[in-house]
């Protein structure tokens, strides 16, 4: 246990030896392809070998993780750039430019990502005793937030139970909800807590845009 607790420490250091094992895991289940869907519901994989050109994605409420490598994202006027010291955290399907800024066949761009269940937020909120936010104001539907120990230590639980297969269905909800845990009590848990508010202003544009996903022809 005292060894595990020092690889925990929020430290450059600890943080490289995390993220050159999740890098490692990425590449040896993604292989070649760019995107994998995993066994994990709502996890996949992301590799590109060189830069790509601009491109429209529509960014569903998820949390980015990238090990390797550099993304820009643009909505709108504003601009946001994930790495191995940021992640990328959406609370709403939101329309961007997407491009991947820094990826070679050496260091290809190595990333995941984990759809958030914004109904399983709403239940944490509801069933736990949540402590209040880092911070309370929450203008976007998509943010940037520093990589944590604490966050990497779950997305690597998370990834190795791609080896156990047996373990998915029990310990994957749990490891989820450790998650969406940090990301609640984090900088940007304001956010997301916004659009899990039923009845919120927030909320109410969620379900409109998912409306417009379902309907528009």
């Amino acid at each position: 246990m005292g060894k595990y607790n020092r690889l925990l420490k929020n430290d450059d250091a600890s943080q490289d030896r995390f993220k050159e094992d999740l890098a490692g895991i990425i590449a040896r289940w993604i292989d070649k392809k760019e995107q994998l869907d995993t066994d994990i519901p709502g996890l996949s994989f992301h590799r590109y070998d060189q830069p790509t050109e601009p491109s429209s994605v529509m960014y569903e409420p998820s949390v980015c993780l990238t090990v390797q490598g550099s993304k820009r994202v643009s909505l709108g006027e504003d601009v946001y750039v994930y790495d191995p010291y940021h992640l990328l955290i959406t609370s709403i399907d939101l329309p961007t430019v997407a491009q991947v800024v820094e990826a070679d066949k050496d260091k290809p761009f190595l990333a995941m990502v984990l759809k958030l269940d914004l109904k399983v937020v709403s239940q944490m909120m509801v069933d736990s005793n949540l402590p209040l936010p880092k911070l309370k104001k929450a203008d976007r539907g998509m943010a940037l937030d520093k990589v944590t120990m604490p966050l990497l230590d779950s997305f690597h639980r998370l990834t190795n139970l791609l080896d156990t297969p047996e373990d998915i269905p029990i310990l994957s909800p749990l490891i989820k909800s450790e998650i969406l845990y940090r990301l609640l009590v984090g900088n940007q848990g304001q956010r997301l807590r916004q659009i899990a508010m039923t009845g919120s202003h927030s909320h109410q544009i969620a379900r409109s845009i998912n409306w417009l996903k379902e309907n528009y022809t």
